[in-house]
């Protein structure tokens, strides 16, 4: 178990859930594409649905303490499902993670999936600071670049972590995921959700900080019982 924060019983009884409600919309999606077609409503609504359900996949079993390369496998499913339907007005805080988790896991850019994705966010003109920095990690041509973020009053304090002039990333990033990362996240649908009545948490963690403390190869010795930060993600090796 890597969640402290509900049982083992809790976490896998929504992983049974969850992977039920998956493979219901697998068997129905080849149906709905057959007699709709792929760019049909019924055919996006349902790719929406199973992204939904892997994000929830993968939390749970990073969360339950399952191996990372079982949670892999998961990932590319989602990140397929993902790059088919992913639009501008999608949220940004949810592609920051998706891609996050990506690096976590070691994809490289000749991925097709990942390659979608970043030709999507090309032509929609998504340029940020924070997307761009994650981006050049995997994709080393990545030509975006700016200064500024996209979606102000989220991400700004992890710029001064990525280019503090002291050396002091590592404490800047302890002090940001200590003081202020679940609370930078309030407006999302999985905040608060450990003490809602629905059975909706599925763990809390900080992909996008862990993505970072890889690329910049922090010394995180200090964070790996830090309970936001995915310390194993951020040291697997494949």
């Amino acid at each position: 178990m890597r969640d402290k924060i509900k049982s083992k019983v809790f976490f896998e009884k929504s992983l049974s859930f969850t992977t039920e409600c998956i493979n219901d919309f697998e068997k129905i999606m080849p149906t709905v594409i057959e007699k709709q077609g792929e760019n049909s409503e019924g055919a996006i609504n349902g790719y929406n649905a199973l992204v939904i359900y892997y994000i929830k996949r993968v939390n749970l079993l990073y969360s339950l303490g399952r191996s990372i390369q079982e949670i892999k496998e998961i990932y590319n499913k989602l990140l397929n499902y993902y790059a088919k339907v992913w639009k501008m007005d999608y949220g940004y805080i949810e592609l920051v993670r998706i891609i996050s988790l990506g690096i976590l896991l070691n994809i490289d850019n000749l991925n097709s999936d990942f390659k979608i994705l970043e030709n999507k966010i090309k032509k929609t003109g998504l340029n940020d600071y924070l997307l761009n920095f994650l981006l050049k990690s995997v994709d080393t041509e990545w030509e975006l670049s700016t200064e500024t973020f996209a979606y102000k009053g989220i991400y700004d304090d992890i710029k001064a972590i990525i280019e503090n002039p002291n050396g002091k990333s590592k404490d800047l990033l302890k002090e940001y995921l200590n003081d202020k990362w679940y609370e930078i996240h309030n407006e999302t649908a999985w905040y608060d959700s450990h003490n809602s009545k629905q059975n909706t948490y599925y763990g809390y963690w900080a992909y996008e900080v862990g993505a970072i403390c890889k690329i910049l190869q922090l010394d995180d010795e200090e964070l790996k019982e830090q309970r936001y930060y995915p310390y194993d993600l951020v040291h697997f090796n494949e």
